[in-house]
Formats: C-alpha cells, structure tokens, sequence
C-alpha cells in the first residue's frame, strides 16, 4: 500500500533522496498512522501492517532509484 509513497516522497523532498533519511521518515510516518489507529479505534496497533508497508515503501524506493526512472526524469 505505500509502495507509490517511495516514488512520491523522494520525488517532492530532494532531502530524502538517501535510504537512511527515507527509512527514517517512513518509520515516523508509519508510528504516527499505526498510534492514530489505536487512539481512534479505527483499528488495531499491529506490528505485520508496519512490516509489510515498510517494505512497500522500500520496494517504492527501489523501483526510485534504478537508471531507467533516474534517465527518464532527466
């Protein structure tokens, strides 16, 4: 589900063109929706939903960073 949020977050913020900045603020961003949905009852605080979006983030990031969408942007 945050697989577009790799493309689109370095995209706009050319501070988080490195994988420790942007593993960072996806971990932050990720707390923050995780502790909203326990405060709001909207859902539950679990640990497999933070997993799987980081690394949808993650695969986002990659796909980000290969020659062919760097060339195209260029």
């Amino acid at each position: 589900m945050f697989l577009p949020m790799g493309i689109y977050l370095p995209y706009y913020s050319k501070k988080i063109n490195k994988i420790g900045r942007f593993t960072f603020s996806m971990i932050i961003l990720l707390f923050v929706i995780e502790v909203t949905q326990l405060v709001t009852r909207r859902g539950s605080f679990d640990i497999d939903d933070f997993i799987l979006n980081m690394v949808g983030a993650l695969l986002g990031f990659g796909i980000w960073k290969t020659r062919k969408v760097q060339r195209l942007l260029k």
